[in-house]
């Protein structure tokens, strides 16, 4: 009773003051009671200021809402932060694709134990075989039906084969065109390669990119893009490029000074400990890219979110103005914390198997009756 009364009593006092948090309006915050009552004026308060023409803009290419996804690599690092970034924007099923099958199923009994029950699967992928790799992806396909997301985590991938012609991003878009292209029956989609970056030379009038590892990410996406038609495939192939340097500061020396006592601890680390910014980027990627782009990731600790977009001369002996780096991107509409979540309409092939197994369950206590 008395908790009931000092309650009541409190509530009472906070609608008398005339002050009160509770008569303060949110988007008026940072505004005092006293201020208000000296300037009524209609242009007080504060502006929302929208930059560029976001209000206006265009209908995202793909999102991952009921969409279903292979990660290469997925077990951790970029691969497993894209991963739990597609089921947490609603993604119907993301297949892990990993050599390391304990770290992958580790991996799928994470994500399904926070965003629900067969949200994802594990495949086994040995990039070093080409024939185990492409059945591995196929047999995925046979289990999803459709595929529309592919993410490439390529620095997850340590060893290397100098047998083998194809490095991993050649073959992940060859196969990947075969289980996407809609000139092969798939539904379109797209294909990111995702690799870390050191800097570039040349930066920013003439960029030439040093990678983390080996796998030329950039290049082998662009070139690809330029083979294989959009319009045809449906397919748009993008490189994502994470890195610990900001975008002002990723250009590097054409002669670089010798490093000190020559070892390798003094280099600066190239592949960044934060992976969650790699969502923010996959989402902006889905929306806006465009077929051959390459986009930068800018360390956690940047303002920047958005991942920025690089540009490459189309022409030889062209070189890109550094201004147009200066350009701001809209980010990806998102929804409000507080709006309804969306679900995934079952498809009629999950409908029909949940009836079969309501039949199963019926005929078996009827057989115990």
């Amino acid at each position: 009773m008395l908790s009931r009364y000092l309650t009541s009593l409190s509530f009472k006092l906070l609608n008398k003051n005339p002050s009160s948090l509770w008569k303060c309006k949110r988007c008026q915050f940072h505004v005092s009671v006293a201020r208000q009552k000296k300037k009524k004026s209609k242009g007080d308060g504060p502006k929302i200021i929208i930059p560029g023409n976001c209000a206006e803009s265009s209908k995202p290419i793909l999102e991952p809402m009921c969409k279903n996804a292979i990660v290469l690599g997925g077990s951790d690092g970029f691969g497993f932060a894209a991963a739990d970034h597609l089921l947490l924007k609603g993604a119907r099923t993301v297949v892990i694709a990993d050599h390391d099958p304990e770290e992958g199923r580790i991996a799928v009994e994470r994500l399904c134990s926070f965003h629900g029950k067969n949200r994802s699967y594990y495949a086994h992928y040995n990039i070093m075989s080409d024939c185990h790799s492409h059945s591995s992806l196929h047999d995925a396909l046979c289990k999803l039906k459709v595929i529309h997301i592919i993410f490439n985590n390529v620095d997850k991938e340590k060893t290397s084969n100098p047998k083998i012609e194809e490095n991993t991003i050649h073959k992940t878009i060859r196969i990947g065109l075969e289980l996407l292209g809609k000139n092969n029956g798939g539904s379109g989609g797209i294909i990111i390669n995702c690799a870390s970056i050191f800097g570039f030379l040349g930066w920013p009038q003439d960029p030439f990119p040093i990678y983390c590892n080996k796998e030329p990410a950039i290049e082998v996406t662009r070139h690809f893009a330029k083979k294989y038609n959009v319009e045809t495939t449906g397919v748009r192939l993008v490189a994502l490029c994470p890195t610990n340097k900001h975008l002002r500061d990723i250009g590097l020396p054409i002669f670089p000074d010798p490093l000190p006592n020559k070892t390798m601890c003094e280099l600066p680390t190239c592949i960044p400990h934060s992976k969650y910014h790699i969502g923010t980027a996959v989402s902006h990627i889905l929306a806006w890219a465009k077929n051959g782009s390459a986009w930068l990731v800018e360390p956690a600790i940047s303002v920047n979110q958005i991942p920025q977009l690089l540009h490459f001369p189309e022409k030889e002996g062209e070189q890109v103005d550094p201004k147009v780096y200066e350009t701001q991107y809209c980010t990806v509409n998102i929804d409000p914390p507080c709006a309804k979540a969306k679900v995934c309409t079952p498809t009629k092939e999950e409908m029909c198997i949940k009836k079969e197994k309501k039949d199963k369950k019926k005929k078996k206590k009827k057989e115990k009756k």
